[in-house]
């Protein structure tokens, strides 16, 4: 199975039976005590910098969807975009496939 499929089939229960925070603004501000960070390829340079930096600080993994942020909000059963993802409590996910 493709990193992209396990990423769609993981993001689907963690937004049904886990915690997560959506949105950069609010990701970055939380970073701290997140499991791990997932951020829309189209984020500005600046963004996915703060981002990247401020996880490697907290040893916190992070991963970059390639894809919108339409299409990253469209994964999470979302109608709206989202850039970035923060999964606090990944529920009944197991995120070992993406923590590699």
């Amino acid at each position: 199975m493709s990193i992209e499929k396990d990423l769609e089939k993981i993001l689907r229960t963690v937004i049904k039976t886990g915690k997560y925070i959506l949105g950069v603004k609010e990701v970055s501000k939380s970073i701290k005590g997140s499991k791990i960070i997932i951020y829309s390829s189209f984020l500005s340079k600046d963004k996915v910098l703060e981002i990247v930096n401020a996880c490697k600080s907290l040893s916190i993994p992070f991963i970059e969807f390639k894809g919108t942020s339409v299409e990253l909000g469209r994964v999470c059963g979302k109608p709206f975009p989202i850039s970035a993802i923060a999964i606090k409590s990944p529920g009944d996910a197991d995120l070992s496939p993406l923590i590699k």
